[in-house]
């Protein structure tokens, strides 16, 4: 039975058995400016199934490259490339002594809230659909600066306490307007808690300080009935078990960094995993066979529980168009065929 892409990707997180492991696209506009119409025709013959309905941050990209803008916060950034977001060269709160007079923006206002509902009626329920949440962890050190930020976690706790808890306010005001769409399906939270060796600071610590924050924000996710989602690049598997207990059902990781078998030791068969095939080496300089490789071995991994995968990869300018092309291919024509649970 052919499902819609709605229905595929909610079965694929409960783990109630789609036709077929659900498809994202992530693309950088590195990949577009390269590719133009040839990336677009490519994901018109392979559609994903999910829909990204409105985001909660404006300004983090420029409208040109090598030229300053600020975000809604305040921040400054630059960036140098298509290929990333570009990088905050300008920290509002700096000084501490700016906290005091600090207004953030209202990311729930009338005008943000009513574009989100014009594309959840855009879309009649045909795609999953999700909204951004925003960030937490790294809002603070766009506004304070991440040595700073990481600095002061130990030096200067209170203030980093009384700016944590200014940027959750936000969060959780968003957060609420958004668990009052009953359209809307999921509600996608975002922050890189992992280096390429181990997680940015002692686990201990991000227990005692950020876990009840997440805690508060995904609680409120579930109560509504929606799903929790959570991406974090790099090392994290030691907060894993703490993301699963607190409520994260879809969980995007850096996979080829933490290791597949050990993300689906912590993973398999209890929370969804958002794929991301390897886009450091794999996607811009492995053959298109290994691409196809790669997709097999993760959806043997973690999308055989009747379910508990989504595939993805980011397409950046620097991947082969031949690439995408294979691992779009191997996400829909393998998985179609069955596996073990479906």
């Amino acid at each position: 039975m052919v499902m819609s892409s709605r229905e595929r990707v909610m079965r694929a997180i409960e783990m109630t058995g789609p036709d077929r492991v659900p498809l994202r696209h992530v693309t950088l506009s590195g990949a577009f400016a390269r590719y133009g119409a040839a990336l677009r025709d490519l994901y018109a013959r392979y559609p994903e199934d999910l829909m990204d309905v409105g985001s909660a941050t404006y300004g983090e990209y420029g409208p040109q490259i090598g030229v300053p803008s600020r975000d809604a916060w305040g921040s400054l950034w630059v960036r140098y490339t298509d290929e990333h977001k570009g990088q905050v060269v300008g920290w509002p709160l700096k000084d501490w002594e700016a906290l005091r007079t600090f207004v953030p923006p209202d990311t729930a206002s009338e005008a943000i809230m009513a574009e989100i509902e014009r594309n959840l009626r855009a879309n009649g329920g045909r795609l999953y659909t999700l909204a951004d949440g925003d960030t937490l962890w790294q809002r603070m050190f766009y506004l304070h600066g991440y040595q700073a930020t990481l600095e002061d976690l130990l030096l200067a706790a209170e203030r980093c306490a009384e700016l944590r808890d200014l940027i959750l306010t936000v969060m959780v005001h968003r957060v609420e307007k958004l668990c009052r769409l009953p359209e809307l399906d999921g509600i996608h939270f975002r922050d890189d808690w992992g280096t390429q060796e181990a997680l940015m600071i002692n686990p201990r610590l991000w227990r005692e300080f950020f876990k009840p924050a997440y805690a508060r924000l995904f609680a409120l996710v579930r109560d509504a009935g929606k799903h929790v989602w959570f991406h974090s690049d790099g090392v994290i598997e030691a907060i894993i078990p703490d993301l699963m207990e607190i409520g994260v059902q879809v969980l995007n990781p850096q996979v080829p960094v933490i290791g597949r078998e050990k993300l689906a030791s912590l993973c398999g068969g209890k929370i969804c995993i958002e794929g991301d095939l390897d886009r450091q080496w794999l996607l811009p300089f492995g053959t298109p066979e290994e691409v196809r490789a790669a997709v097999r071995a993760d959806v043997d991994a973690f999308g055989r529980f009747h379910g508990g995968y989504i595939g993805r990869g980011e397409v950046a300018g620097d991947v082969p168009l031949e690439n995408a092309a294979a691992m779009l291919e191997e996400i829909v024509r393998h998985s179609s065929q069955g596996y073990a649970g479906y």
